[in-house]
């Protein structure tokens, strides 16, 4: 077998490259990646206010600092058994949240999984952050 052969018939470890860019998407700082509150989660950060511009000021105070508790937090290692951080649970206000990580394809449509999830060109990630009872 030649040495190309051998180079192209074993597998390439991209661990660090997709826990990287999970990193970033999870900081808010990957431009091929957005954040998603599911309903439940929101309606709780928002509060019972009647006002709706207080419900939004603390619908956005609350992601802004629930935002900041995942990327602070580290990620146990039982949580991570790949090595991507793409998953990971923290408590805040007295509830149980997961946050996930999911890498798309990035052609607009987003129906697949990215077959090149280290790429930052030609995949896009979505982080979803929910009640625990919303898994």
């Amino acid at each position: 077998m030649t040495q190309l052969a051998q180079l192209t018939s074993a597998a390439v470890d991209h661990t660090s490259e997709i826990a990287r860019l999970n990193d970033a998407a999870r900081a808010g700082s990957l431009p091929t990646s957005r954040t998603v509150f599911t309903r439940a989660l929101a309606d709780i950060l928002a509060g019972d206010a009647e006002h709706p511009g207080a419900r939004q000021a603390n619908l956005m105070l609350g992601q802004a600092a629930l935002r900041r508790l995942i990327n602070e937090t580290p990620i146990d290692p039982g949580n991570d058994p790949h090595g991507e951080r793409d998953f990971g649970a923290v408590e805040f206000q007295g509830h149980k949240i997961f946050w996930k990580i999911d890498v798309y394809a990035n052609d607009g449509t987003f129906s697949w999984g990215s077959e090149t999830p280290w790429d930052a060109q030609q995949s896009f990630r979505v982080v979803t952050i929910m009640l625990a009872s919303d898994w």
